[in-house]
């Protein structure tokens, strides 16, 4: 850095130092990297250092040095450009424009420095942010004119005003203060007018001599205005000659088709203001009708012949057609309606657009035919009185007001009360919405699959596919399935029906040389498996009855393992998704449940896990039928069960088995309460007889800890461990008579898995943590541990226990003081690598749901299990993971549930526990921080509950270090996703201010804080900051906005502001989503038939 000052006198040979110090900063080796940045750094952060940014710019033979040049020019306008003297922002703001109009009026220049073009015109757009219109009212105007003396000029320009337009409209409330956004919005729209006679300028030049305009050129005025007529005013658009112009001379060229495509879907999309713009609206949907006609009609054919660049540009205009016409339809319907000549046509198009490979094409027409189809079922139904009329609207207004009314037009005035009309508009899609549903059917996305598998710390989880663009995708199209059920039940039968018919006739036909594709067989399967619930119930009866029957005839039909495999697995999942005719038909629902039984015993890979996926999904819906006597039958099918189980499970993994268990918990949940705890002891039959023979074989060797050294063993006692804690998540306290029987023999087990653990790390070190034998030790500990918890979790409830005829506390004084002693004892004097995660999610539990004698052991829980951990996880970020989440899920639980008895812990140990939260809220993962924010958040409001000397003394200890630390947080660089928690703790000690100290001195810390942390705020900024916060204290939207622009003001928060409005955005979604649920409710079939909001209301 020493050699590039003083930054007053730069010559050529300082500027290639400086490229010296770029490229080693991009190509150099680790070392020289790091010197390079730090030297990088101080130079951009250095006040003077943008004087020689000319004498880079001009003598640098690097790019990279240039753009950093430009870097460092662009800190200085966003962050020290208002205390610059007049004359230096003058001298840069003339240099740069000048140095843009030099580089882009050439136009070999302007191709071959583009990128570093793209850098300036940045540049300039932070000057214009900072100087129009109050100090360059004449901007607009004079960029516009300048562009009409030279078209390499004019598309930079217009490249110059589309940055403009982002940054304000896009990108605005991000970057600068509320007041200077809609300051430059009035700004822009008012000066509109020059740019829109530049734009026509330039497509006028090209009409009357075509050939005298660039392409490039023409494109490029093309895109600009794709982006302005979002906000323009309408009347550019609507009372001009824009769209004629548009349809008439940029849609045939190839060249300018797209850019003529994304115009025309901005004008699509319109539909505030538009009402008294119908006609013309209309008049341009007929237009690009018209046009779309006069395209090949075999569209997915036609793309798919071309290769290379002719291949995409098809891809990418059939994308921008579906846009504009379900743009169109979806927020213009009512209008476009009227106009069926060019309707279906439309609809026609965008059927065969659907069929495109492309898949966000693809996902476009999905999302459309879902609304549509959703538009047509709620205005059928509003006819008849259904779901959509008002007396059953959930939103309590007209139907307009629905989600799923995008126009906003409601229904079309087409037929009286008795739905004639909307019978006939049925009659008129009906031929399109039969073309959809096989388009739907032949290309259904496939379903969340549901995987069981073991994790990292041995245990059983049943996770379903994370929410990928493929899931979303299947709930998209399985809702347009549903309502086209609705609407057609006939039609959506026979395609499906004639779709397994096909497929049927097709096996038949094949030879055995040929290779069959069960691509479209899975896909229907899929689709039917979709529509559960949508039919009328005897409708649907005979559609399954059909559909299962066509299934096993091609099951028989197919030849080989893996053929089988496919078809019995879409049999299993058709049957499964199925609930309510399984209810109604025992016979049916017995078969199946045995053929499931058959494929437990099947080897070919997926279909045991499937089989007993099933069996849980069908227990959890069907669970009543199976503990009453059904007709011809001797006694209920769950004590029918005692007899085979041993059969049924004798070829299934582990993890399996503890599925099938699960399972027939859920049948013994539904049983009478005087019958539970007996069936759980039937059942629980085999596995005792196991535990008291691994009992039997630990207690006859003469070495019990050498015996249990045994994997065989261990996985066993594993095993049992597991099926007990499944049967318990099912059943809940029930299970009590159950959990005793061996719950001091499982503790004795676990001590001795402790001991031989603490034995084996203080002989071997950690590396005893690898060898196999103490993994399945360190599993049963979990076992256990979970087993427990889930006891807890699932039975500690005043309901629960009084079917027992238990209380609350009975259960815990029966099984906590024995477990207490050597989890704690265990989990302190171990490795920290050796300590599980598990007892901190135990312990949350715990205090969740025996807070009452939980209270009295917190402060010995904080000696044996929180210091420790505190040990392990505040010497970084990232080791330890588990431990570090589940030890502030015990804080939080300790907070919400026995928050008197944190008032009672040693000073040292409150301490303790007021870092931990402050390090939590510092942590660089962000659940981490939201973790401790969430917790400090609900300590304060509890705490201002209490008495006035409990929260006296803890602020006089604690408040200004928190205070300190939050607005720490809130304004680094690293916490931004924590913005809504920070803004409101802050907000809880300002209002706290009184009882904790003198607002006065509150005042000053903060001024003193604020000032001494950013030095580059004015005096007066940071006073106003500091009596706003204090004025606002009981305003919290005004508070939160006041902070939102403080935040821009300070330059802190880069290209990342998006994170200030984060719970903006996820009060809209939840809001949203709460709406759409309502809907979904009242739709059949729409919630999916194991979804949680169904609840047990059909299991009758």
């Amino acid at each position: 850095a020493a050699v590039l000052l003083p930054f007053e006198a730069w010559d050529a040979n300082k500027v290639q130092a400086l490229d010296q110090m770029v490229t080693a900063m991009y190509s150099g080796e680790h070392n020289q990297r790091s010197i390079a940045h730090e030297v990088l750094t101080y130079v951009k952060n250095h006040p003077d250092s943008w004087r020689v940014v000319d004498t880079i710019l001009a003598t640098s033979q690097s790019a990279d040095t240039k753009f950093f040049a430009l870097n460092v020019l662009e800190n200085v306008i966003s962050t020290r450009w208002l205390v610059l003297p007049e004359e230096q922002r003058m001298g840069i703001k003339n240099y740069v424009v000048q140095l843009v109009i030099k580089i882009s009026a050439d136009e070999n220049f302007a191709t071959t420095q583009k990128h570093f073009l793209t850098k300036l015109n940045e540049t300039l757009v932070h000057i214009v942010k900072q100087e129009w219109p109050h100090a360059w009212e004449s901007f607009i105007p004079d960029i516009c004119g300048s562009s009409k003396a030279n078209q390499s000029l004019c598309e930079n320009n217009l490249r110059i005003l589309n940055l403009l337009s982002e940054e304000v409209f896009e990108f605005g409330k991000s970057h600068m203060v509320s007041k200077k956004v809609a300051k430059l919005k009035d700004s822009l729209t008012v000066q509109f007018s020059t740019i829109y006679e530049l734009c026509n300028f330039v497509f006028k030049s090209h009409v009357a001599n075509p050939g005298s305009i660039k392409v490039s050129l023409l494109k490029t005025t093309l895109s600009t205005l794709s982006n302005f007529l979002e906000w323009i005013p309408l009347g550019y658009i609507f009372e001009t000659d824009l769209i004629q112009l548009l349809l008439m001379h940029f849609w045939d060229p190839l060249e300018y088709r797209i850019e003529c495509a994304k115009c025309l879907n901005e004008i699509a999309c319109l539909h505030e203001g538009v009402q008294q713009y119908q006609p013309q609206l209309v008049r341009c949907f007929q237009g690009v009708v018209e046009k779309i006609q006069q395209l090949p009609m075999n569209t997915a054919e036609y793309a798919s012949a071309f290769m290379g660049p002719e291949r995409v540009f098809w891809e990418v205009f059939h994308n921008q057609v579906a846009l504009v016409l379900t743009g169109f339809l979806k927020h213009n319907m009512g209008a476009m309606e009227a106009q069926l000549a060019y309707m279906i046509p439309a609809l026609d198009y965008l059927v065969r657009i659907s069929l495109c490979p492309n898949e966000e094409t693809f996902k476009i027409c999905v999302e459309f035919w879902q609304t549509f189809s959703a538009r047509i079922f709620l205005e059928f139904h509003q006819r008849r009185g259904g779901p959509g009329s008002s007396a059953g609207n959930p939103w309590g207004a007209p139907s307009t007001s629905m989600p799923l009314m995008l126009d906003g037009s409601g229904m079309a005035a087409d037929g009286g009360a008795d739905g004639s009309g909307t019978q006939a508009k049925l009659k008129q899609y009906s031929a399109v919405l039969t073309e959809v549903r096989k388009v739907l059917i032949s290309k259904m996305a496939k379903p969340p699959e549901v995987t069981i598998k073991e994790n990292e710390e041995g245990h059983i989880v049943r996770a379903e596919e994370e929410d990928t663009d493929e899931i979303a995708l299947y709930k998209m199209m399985r809702e347009a399935l549903i309502y086209l059920t609705h609407l057609d039940a006939a039609n959506m039968e026979s395609i499906m029906l004639g779709g397994l018919s096909q497929e049927c006739l097709l096996d038949s036909r094949m030879d055995s040389t040929e290779k069959w594709s069960p691509t479209y067989l899975n896909r229907l399967c899929w689709a039917i498996g979709s529509i559960s619930g949508a039919m009328h119930e005897s409708v649907e009866k005979a559609f399954l009855v059909s559909v299962i029957k066509d299934l096993l005839s091609l099951c028989e039909m197919k030849r080989g393992k893996e053929n089988k495999a496919v078809v019995a697995s879409n049999i299993m999942y058709v049957v499964g998704q199925y609930p309510r005719f399984l209810r109604a038909h025992w016979k049916f629902l017995k078969t199946v449940i045995f053929k499931l039984f058959e494929f437990m015993h099947e080897t070919f890979p997926g279909v045991q896990e499937m089989a007993v996926e099933t069996f849980l999904k069908i227990c959890q819906k069907c669970k009543k039928k199976f503990v009453v006597v059904q007709p011809m039958e001797s006694c209920s099918f769950v004590e029918e069960m005692t007899s085979h189980i041993p059969q049924d499970i004798n070829e299934l993994e582990h993890l399996h088995i503890c599925t099938y268990v699960e399972a027939v918990g859920h049948m013994i949940s539904a049983a009478p309460v005087e019958t539970k705890e007996r069936l759980v002891t039937q059942l629980m039959q085999l596995f005792n007889e196991r535990w008291r023979m691994v009992l039997d074989s630990i207690s006859a060797a003469p070495a019990p800890l050498e015996r249990l050294q045994d994997q065989q063993l261990l996985r066993e006692i594993s095993l049992i461990l597991r099926a007990n804690e499944r049967m318990v998540s099912a059943v809940g306290a029930a299970c009590h008579v159950q959990l005793s029987s061996f719950y001091y023999d499982m503790l004795k087990i676990y001590k001795l898995c402790s001991e031989y653990i603490s034995h084996a790390t203080s002989q071997q070190g950690t590396q005893a943590m690898g060898f196999a034998h103490v993994k399945l030790m360190r599993n049963i500990k979990r076992d256990g541990l979970r087993l427990v918890q889930t006891f807890v979790e699932m039975g500690a409830t005043e309901q629960a226990v009084q079917e027992v005829g238990l209380t609350v506390q009975q259960l815990a004084q029966r099984f906590i003081p024995p477990l207490l002693e050597p989890v704690l004892a265990d989990y302190r004097s171990n490795l920290p690598q050796a300590r599980d995660a598990e007892v901190l999610d135990l312990l949350a539990t715990l205090a969740t749901r025996l807070s009452e004698s939980i209270s009295q052991e917190v402060a010995r829980i904080f000696e044996m299990v929180f210091e420790c951990t505190c040990d392990m996880i505040r010497g970084d970020f990232q080791s330890f993971p588990d431990h570090r989440s589940k030890f502030y899920g015990l804080l939080k639980a300790i907070n919400s549930h026995c928050f008197q008895a944190l008032f009672f812990l040693s000073e040292a140990q409150l301490r303790l526990y007021v870092d931990s939260l402050i390090w939590a809220f510092k942590h660089e993962q962000p659940q981490v921080a939201d973790s401790g924010l969430q917790i400090l958040s609900k300590f304060l409001d509890r705490l201002m509950a209490c008495p006035k000397e409990v929260y006296t003394n803890f602020f006089a200890q604690y408040y200004f270090t928190l205070l300190q630390d939050i607005l720490g947080v809130l304004t680094d660089t690293f916490h931004k996703s924590g913005f809504r928690l920070q803004q409101h703790i802050l907000l809880q000690l300002i209002q706290a201010a009184p009882s904790a100290a003198p607002q006065q001195r509150v005042m000053e810390f903060l001024f003193d804080l604020v000032g001494k942390s950013f030095p580059t705020l004015h005096r007066s900024q940071v006073e106003i900051f500091v009596l706003q916060c204090f004025s606002l204290a009981h305003e919290p939207n005004a508070f939160q906005q006041h902070l939102r622009d403080f935040l821009i003001t300070l330059r802190e928060w880069g290209s990342h502001e998006d994170a200030l409005y984060e719970d903006d955005r996820k009060a809209a979604l939840q809001q949203a989503q709460t709406a759409d649920h309502k809907w979904r409710m009242m739709v059949p079939g729409l919630v999916p038939q194991y979804d949680p909001a169904r609840g047990d209301m059909e299991d009758i």
